[in-house]
């Protein structure tokens, strides 16, 4: 039984001092907070300037991008879907506001000239002489359209033609908004040989470095006052997010020492009975969490598993028992063995079935009109060998091999599909048969098979190692013994290290964060510390997807704007005593200039050496310094064989004189305007849309769903 199935279970085996414990909690937390969660309409999922998405349209959006899109949102999780289904919405919302308050519009007319240019229309209705046909495309709509109400295939079909119509709309907009907002971007080539010439110029320079680590913590005085002013010149460098801080103690849900003896007990026993099992795949599907794997493996491709090693040589029959695997314990068999060829020759005839992999769309018989074909043509050929080749020519579909009387040639395993490739090696040279993949029916004549090598069929009985109900128990009533403890304790921290137990943080928690650092996917966690009751103190005892129990506290609610100095107080001090050191610095080397009439003279008086660089402004690092764009903007611009004053960069300060400038050498200026100019382009549309956003009055709550 799965662990999450025995975490639901476990109410009625509590003890009765966890129970106790537990409910102390939960009801001094209920207490604590107050309110309901669904302020406002529960159906709306968020608004654009007063544009609502609705609940039951997001679920259907979603829906259609998994049945639509299978393959490249199958990993995509609920709320990665969701998301790309709101940042749709709001494109949408904000661009056909902007489109109408600017005049412009998609008429109907473009959007049927880009539905039927699209490739997948294209292809799919064609005339007999392979070409798009919009008279078929036409009666296809109409016909969909007008039985929409009559059958269910109908109004799916339906459903997702208005779901395509509008996404293919929505495209317009953006392409229409995007192409007026590139349309006034021009970028002439003089400007970009200047901006080259400025950029790529050489500046040779010899410079003094002094680095502000250079002055010890003893030499500066720096107090709360200074740390303070430092936070009020530097408001600017400590803005965040909406967010919260959490800490947590997680329990990990693993089995015990006692759970992992009493499975490989089990396994022993299931071992014993084995021997005497008259279907070694009916006993394996019975027992084990892996089903059995009907198929012959080499000595090579077992290589990994641990299992060649155990097989090789061995007679049928072999059992080996039970394995620890980590987190598994397995008993191995050695069900059969035999030789299977290295390549094998092969001719086939594939007759295919509409919607079977790679067949061309004219294809319209049923899987069932397909098989009764297939059935009698191989009736006959079985009779008939001789006529194959004529066979394949007549219904084939494989168009290479037909051109070759159905002929593969030679092959090694792992190239055909499975099906397709078991028989072949499976079974003898001269077999006929029948044969289903994903392409359609084969009707398939072994010709040759050449090479041998001995192939292993391996029965595995696996049980993954789970926590037993006793262990559930104990480590929930640890869990909810702490959180009660904490509950009513003036210092959860204090209570966590009597406990010996770790609190760890984490910050800046999104309100859509999907996992935690220490714990993973955690999005149950993120939902709580979010919930608009949720107030700071509280504590919360959550089961956390399977995994175990984490005791979580609310700690602290950021709101987007300026950090408030008292979070950001230690990272006060450290640049207020940065600045404190850079004004030693500054004035040492001001000291050490101000009697100097060369750079080398500097460079004594500071005690440091002179060193060279050819600086370039669109080169921001100073090699072994590191970024310093703000100094190197100011060496570019210091005139020939002219000594700086003191210039003062984020590692240290520098005295600079340079030499007369070399210029850049000159390169293809109109090339590079042009393809400045669509990255300009590509840029100001990006850039035009987000100010948009930004201005737009969006209201998001998303956070309801998921």
């Amino acid at each position: 039984m799965a662990t999450i199935e025995r975490i639901r279970q476990r109410s009625g085996l509590l003890i009765v001092v966890v129970f106790v414990a537990l409910m102390a909690f939960l009801l001094g937390d209920l207490f604590q907070s107050g309110g309901s969660r669904f302020f406002g309409d529960p159906n709306v999922v968020g608004s654009v300037n007063g544009v609502k998405l609705l609940r039951n349209d997001m679920n259907q959006k979603i829906e259609e991008l998994r049945t639509g899109n299978p393959e490249s949102y199958a990993n995509s999780s609920s709320i990665q879907l969701a998301n790309f289904v709101w940042n749709s919405f709001i494109s949408d919302a904000i661009l056909n506001e902007e489109l109408a308050a600017s005049g412009m519009s998609v008429n109907e007319q473009e959007i049927y000239l880009d539905v039927i240019n699209n490739p997948n229309i294209r292809q799919s209705f064609t005339a007999d002489n392979g070409k798009f046909d919009p008279n078929i495309f036409a009666s296809y709509l109409s016909q969909v359209r007008d039985n929409r109400d009559v059958n269910a295939e109908s109004a799916e079909m339906w459903r997702q033609w208005l779901s395509f119509e509008n996404a293919v709309a929505s495209q317009a907009n953006t392409f229409k908004f995007n192409n007026a907002i590139e349309k006034a971007i021009f970028m002439p080539s003089s400007l970009i040989e200047a901006e080259f010439s400025r950029t790529n110029a050489q500046y040779p320079a010899q410079y003094v470095y002094v680095p502000y680590v250079d002055v010890n913590e003893n030499e500066i005085e720096v107090s709360e006052s200074d740390a303070k002013k430092y936070y009020q010149e530097n408001k600017d460098d400590f803005i965040q997010k909406d967010g919260r801080n959490i800490e947590f103690i997680n329990f990990p849900l693993t089995p015990s020492q006692q759970d992992r003896d009493a499975l490989q007990s089990e396994l022993a026993s299931l071992a014993l009975e084995w021997f005497s099992a008259e279907d070694d795949s009916i006993f394996v599907n019975l027992h084990s969490d892996i089903r059995f794997i009907p198929e012959y493996f080499t000595v090579d491709e077992l290589k990994g598993s641990g299992l060649d090693t155990i097989v090789d040589g061995q007679d049928v029959g072999y059992q080996k028992g039970p394995l620890d695997f980590g987190d598994a314990f397995t008993v191995v068999k050695l069900v059969d063995k035999k030789i299977l060829a290295d390549s094998v020759q092969a001719r086939h005839i594939l007759i295919p079935f509409a919607g079977a992999t790679r067949a061309d769309p004219s294809i319209t018989r049923t899987p069932i009109e397909a098989k009764a074909m297939v059935d009698s043509l191989f009736s006959y050929l079985k009779e008939n060998r001789d006529e194959f080749e004529s066979v394949s020519n007549l219904f084939s579909s494989d168009i290479t091999a037909k051109a070759k009387g159905g002929d593969l040639g030679y092959f090694s395993r792992g190239v055909m599909a499975k099906p397709f490739e078991n028989f072949c090696f499976y079974s003898k040279e001269g077999d006929i048969g029948l044969v289903t993949t994903q392409f359609g029916f084969h009707i398939i004549e072994i010709n040759n098979q050449e090479g041998e090598n001995i192939a292993y069929k391996v029965g595995r009985v696996t049980k993954k190692i789970l926590p037993s109900e006793e262990t559930i128990q104990t480590l929930y009533g640890r869990a909810s013994s702490y959180a009660a403890g904490a509950q009513a304790s003036d210092d959860y921290r204090a209570l966590a290290s009597e406990a010996e137990l770790s609190l760890r943080i984490a910050r800046n928690l999104g309100q859509f964060d999907e996992s935690i650092p220490g714990l993973g996917a955690s999005r149950r966690i993120v939902r709580w510390a979010w919930e608009e009751n949720r107030e700071i103190g509280n504590i919360g005892l959550l089961e956390n997807e399977g995994k175990g129990y984490v005791v979580v506290i609310l700690t602290d609610k950021l709101e987007e704007g300026t950090i408030p100095y008292a979070s950001v107080s230690t990272q006060c001090m450290e640049g207020a005593k940065k600045e404190a050191k850079k004004a030693i610095v500054a004035e040492q080397l001001k000291i050490a200039l101000s009697g100097a009439s060369n750079i080398q003279e500097v460079a004594d008086a500071a005690a440091k050496e002179v060193r060279s660089l050819n600086f370039k402004l669109n080169q921001i690092n100073i090699a072994g310094i590191g970024n310093e764009a703000k100094v190197v903007g100011q060496v570019c611009g210091l005139n020939s064989g002219q000594m700086s004053s003191v210039l003062l960069g984020e590692n240290g300060a520098f005295v600079v004189i340079t030499q007369e400038a070399k210029l850049a050498q000159g390169v293809d200026f109109a090339n590079q305007a042009r393809t400045t100019q669509q990255s300009l382009r590509n840029l100001v549309s990006a850039q035009a849309f987000k100010a948009l956003q930004d201005k737009a009055d969006i209201d998001d709550k998303r956070w309801m769903m998921f």
